[in-house]
């Protein structure tokens, strides 16, 4: 058999690195590769994928080799996942990507930076009348009274809101509106930003395509379908405008699209179910990994239940020797911090699964200012952290995992944790120094007020449900954009209350 050829490249010797990696889902990948390659009036082509399995399994492991394919085809790509809580900002993600390799969508990315320039600056003017930022955007008004009954325990609460006197308060609100911008436009642009923004976006797409074939990737699907699902069957029925056919897009959640809404596109889909590896990609796995101790693998099969997140979870401290295997009935959680042997790395391991999203300096205030540049280091490097634009954040699987264990590892533990991390967030509210009337319209005051009673709740549960709820009533009357943003009150101490 000849030789293989010699890399080209340092970059080719990095892709070949980068596969070694990747089990167990060859024939998707070669699936996604070849029909890149298809003429878009080919019938096989496929324009939508459509990825899904339970958490922990591989979607986006797998979406992020599909981008790395559409790449090598010199396709332009943008990604988009949990992180962004609207459309505009969805749209406006991907728009940020493709500029960032040399593709501007044009008038699409100057009206985007208006809408957010003007919505933050009404958002924020004092004379906003009361409520008029569930306004902006066309924001149901309802929207606040939809958080609130799911919050645990709490939901009766805002029964006693009356839904018809806040849409009443629409004329109002237009009229302000009407007041602070003399454009015409500009109006319309606030109030309806996705009938005005959308087919500014698929111009733009189609501009872009006269240069590349796109691929757009929508990750953590079960999150953002609320304000993805019927947007994009709308732009695929030709509601907005053209969209280029030489487009792929993939959707990865934890469950299927829904038939009854996606069955007219059936043609053009290719649908992708992934399941746990099998014991023979699991091995193999861990072969690359460099661990091949029998019992090694036997206690990671057993505990990892062949997901791929957790096996690469364990398989992260490379362990390879037999008194490494310790008690089987460990968790997946306690064998690997007993593979970690630094403590200071298992200490922060678990620690910084206890906010929400973390940086350095939270990192900083989890350990010390000493330790903490190097330990961030590390914990980046972990299978089961990934970044977001405002943050790192632990897989959803494995952060539920830590957290149950500080639970009920160490109750008191856990509370004095979760209230240095309340205090720490409270901090940082204060030093922004605002006046009471201005800082509700603060975005950053804003997030350090919701991170500071997410861990107030986690702590203490039910001493502070009912501050929260007021603090929920307050914002509701004041600033009903902050009351009503999407928050996960999810945690192991509101789950058992």
């Amino acid at each position: 058999m000849p030789p293989s050829p010699a890399p080209k490249s340092l970059q080719e010797i990095l892709k070949q690195r980068q596969r070694s990696d990747f089990v167990g889902r060859d024939d998707y990948l070669t699936a996604f590769s070849d029909n890149l390659q298809l003429p878009v009036d080919d019938s096989r082509r496929r324009f939508l994928f459509n990825v899904w399995g339970q958490g922990g399994v591989g979607k986006s492991t797998l979406l992020n080799q599909f981008s790395k394919s559409a790449q090598e085809a010199k396709a332009a790509t943008a990604y988009t996942d949990e992180s962004e809580t609207s459309l505009p900002e969805a749209l406006g993600r991907f728009a940020e990507q493709f500029e960032r390799q040399g593709y501007k969508l044009g008038h699409f990315s100057d009206r985007y930076r208006l809408f957010r320039q003007k919505k933050q600056e009404l958002e924020t003017d004092p004379e906003a009348p009361q409520g008029f930022s569930a306004f902006v955007g066309k924001t149901v008004v309802k929207a606040g009274v939809r958080l609130g009954r799911r919050v645990p325990v709490g939901g009766v609460a805002f029964d006693f809101v009356d839904e018809d006197a806040l849409s009443n308060q629409a004329g109002e609100w237009a009229s302000y509106l009407a007041k602070k911008l003399s454009n015409k436009d500009d109006i319309q642009l606030i109030q309806e930003p996705i009938e005005v923004l959308t087919p500014l976006f698929l111009q733009g797409l189609c501009k872009l395509a006269e240069q590349a074939p796109i691929a757009l990737f929508f990750d953590t699907y079960e999150q953002t379908d609320e304000f993805l699902d019927s947007w994009l069957r709308d732009v695929l029925d030709g509601k907005y405008g053209d969209v280029p056919p030489n487009i792929v897009i993939t959707i990865a959640g934890r469950h299927a699209l829904v038939d009854n809404h996606w069955a007219t596109y059936d043609g053009v889909i290719a649908r992708f179910p992934l399941e746990p590896f099998t014991e023979d990609e699991a091995k193999q796995y861990l072969h690359r990994k460099g661990i091949a101790n029998p019992k090694v693998e036997d206690i990671i099969l057993q505990l990892s239940g062949r997901l791929p997140l957790l096996i690469a979870t364990l398989a992260a401290g490379s362990p390879d020797h037999p008194e490494q295997v310790g008690e089987p009935s460990d968790t997946a959680v306690e064998r690997f911090l007993k593979w970690v042997e630094d403590p200071k790395q298992r200490q922060i391991a678990l620690s910084a699964a206890l906010p929400r999203k973390f940086n350095r300096d939270i990192i900083a205030e989890l350990t010390t200012e000493d330790d903490a540049d190097a330990l961030f280091a590390w914990l980046k490097k972990m299978p089961f952290v990934k970044e977001q634009r405002d943050g790192w954040v632990y897989h959803q699987v494995v952060r539920a995992l830590m957290l149950r264990y500080q639970r009920l590892n160490s109750p008191q533990g856990w509370e004095a944790a979760q209230e240095k991390l309340k205090n720490y967030f409270d901090e940082r509210c204060k030093a922004l120094a605002f006046e009471d009337d201005k800082q509700q319209r603060d975005p950053d005051w804003q997030h350090y007020t919701l991170e500071a009673l997410y861990h107030n709740l986690c702590a203490t549960p039910q001493q502070q449900l009912n501050p929260a709820v007021n603090g929920f009533l307050a914002a509701l009357k004041n600033q009903r954009s902050f009351a009503s943003r999407p928050f996960n009150f999810k945690c192991p101490s509101l789950v058992t209350a």
